[in-house]
């Protein structure tokens, strides 16, 4: 099979969302999550309020770059004991029949396993939780897990998620479910590894997209240094692009991604590619913020 090395480029204005004006973002932003909606960019990200502590906020947009941010969070941790009572972040947000569901991490301590939840809304704005995780970790090299990008095939919903090990190593697993809330974790996982020079101590974060009837993955490499892109027919079976990575962290604009870039997240409007992403700068500068890429052919 042949890849085409697609040419992105960075927006010169990035950063087009940052944190550090109240509470809820004072640590950074991150984990874009974009939904074109109703004419316009609809946001899901967390904020880093410290300790570990993570809550999902809100912005939108007419056009991409400038946001406006909802007074406060969308999504806040659980109460104490429960599961998700030290951070929630958003990991996926899809709109069926009218109704928006969010597929979110969520865990009680960082250092314990992580699950995925599920909450639904019908502005996007106002959300409720379902109770109980819809996908837990398992052992191994899912001792902790976030999902990434769910797609429908066959009247089923492929949900892929990253686990990493206690030695922090960063796999990508698939689980599949008939209902999008019970899933059966795909019995061939991990689907893929880091077996590539560049990829370092794992790949993570695969967002899938359908282009001439092939399935393609943006993912990016433990050490946020850069995105690769893969490509499958199945959605199970993956080739990565000899080219990879097509996007490192050094061509970041002015480099506001010199230090980490993270949580790519793939946007399509007709034929207008962008990939959303967090990035940070350098130790002195070190928090998340929010910028995109922009595919130029």
């Amino acid at each position: 099979a042949t890849t085409t090395n697609y040419n992105w480029i960075d927006n010169q204005t990035n950063p087009v969302l940052v944190g550090g004006n109240n509470y809820y973002n004072y640590y950074g932003i991150a984990q874009p999550v974009v939904l074109y909606d109703e004419n316009k960019y609809k946001m899901w990200y967390y904020g880093d309020a410290g300790s570990a502590k993570k809550y999902v906020l809100y912005a939108e947009s007419t056009d991409g770059k400038n946001w406006i941010k909802h007074h406060s969070p969308v999504l806040s941790p659980g109460n104490s004991g429960s599961w998700d009572s030290c951070a929630v972040q958003p990991c996926i947000v899809i709109k069926e029949s009218g109704i928006y569901k969010m597929y979110y991490t969520g865990y009680s301590n960082q250092y314990d396993p992580w699950f995925i939840g599920m909450a639904t809304s019908v502005d996007g704005i106002n959300w409720s939780k379902k109770p109980n995780p819809i996908l837990s970790s398992g052992s191994g090299w899912e001792y902790q897990i976030t999902a990434s990008s769910i797609i429908k095939k066959n009247n089923q919903y492929y949900l892929y998620y990253n686990g990493r090990n206690t030695a922090y190593n960063e796999k990508i697993g698939l689980a599949i479910s008939n209902d999008g809330i019970n899933f059966t974790k795909y019995s061939g996982n991990p689907i893929l590894t880091n077996d590539k020079p560049w990829e370092g101590s794992g790949v993570m974060c695969p967002i899938l997209y359908q282009e001439n009837n092939i399935y393609k993955m943006v993912y990016m490499n433990a050490q946020g240094t850069g995105f690769g892109l893969a490509q499958s027919s199945d959605g199970i079976n993956w080739t990565k692009d000899p080219q990879n990575p097509f996007f490192r962290k050094d061509q970041t604009a002015n480099g506001w991604g010199n230090s980490n870039i993270a949580y790519p997240n793939v946007v399509r409007v007709n034929n207008d590619f962008r990939i959303y992403y967090s990035g940070a700068a350098n130790s002195y500068n070190p928090y998340y913020k929010i910028g995109f890429l922009k595919r130029t052919n």
